[in-house]
């Protein structure tokens, strides 16, 4: 007789990774993302890693609507072989916007959910991890829904005074990991506390 544990398959993981100001922003007052230079290259690296590690990227609407202004043409303005590359991957990633405003998508392997539900699903498909890239709001209602299995943040060393805060309510961490990107640049990794 076969005593085999009944087991329940195993998650992807999520991960939001964040790039912040020192102070806990994710854009500054007047909505800027220019307090942010992507030319550490130590910080490409990074970026690519993760690129590369994961099988979807999830959105809200408000950071879709910043991304679309910049990714569907990436490619033919890229500067370099390497940011073609990085373009190409990144319009091929297969992406998740959810919204119950979005009618539809036209960045390209794009689809709109309407619910958190759809994200909770998303989970339990095999496959690669799923990142959330941007989108204060999305990360409180992925927190709030204790859907985050990992938070990194990308910590930039400038105060920007105000703006868009990362967080909106209080929650318990415990760091997993920490990791330097050169250039005064640091990944800090942690996981949620689930109370």
């Amino acid at each position: 007789m076969d005593h085999k544990a009944d087991s329940a398959p195993a998650q992807r993981r999520l991960y939001v990774s964040m790039i912040l100001s020192l102070d806990g922003y994710i854009e500054g007052p007047g909505h800027e993302l220019d307090w942010f230079a992507d030319d550490n290259p130590q910080f490409v690296r990074y970026a690519d890693e993760m690129l590369d590690s994961v099988g979807v990227a999830i959105y809200g609407r408000k950071a879709y609507d910043v991304m679309i202004q910049h990714w569907p043409d990436a490619e033919a303005n890229a500067r370099s072989a390497e940011d073609l590359a990085f373009a190409q991957r990144m319009n091929a990633l297969p992406k998740v916007v959810l919204s119950r405003t979005l009618p539809h998508a036209t960045w390209n392997n794009t689809r709109v959910v309407r619910d958190v539900e759809a994200i909770a699903a998303l989970k339990r498909e095999p496959g690669k991890p799923i990142v959330a890239w941007a989108g204060a709001e999305l990360v409180a209602t992925l927190l709030a829904h204790h859907l985050v299995d990992e938070i990194r943040l990308v910590i930039v060393p400038v105060v920007l005074g105000g703006g868009t805060p990362m967080f909106r309510t209080g929650m318990r961490l415990r760091q997993v990991r920490t990791q330097s990107l050169g250039g005064d640049h640091a990944v800090l990794c942690y996981e949620p506390i689930q109370r």
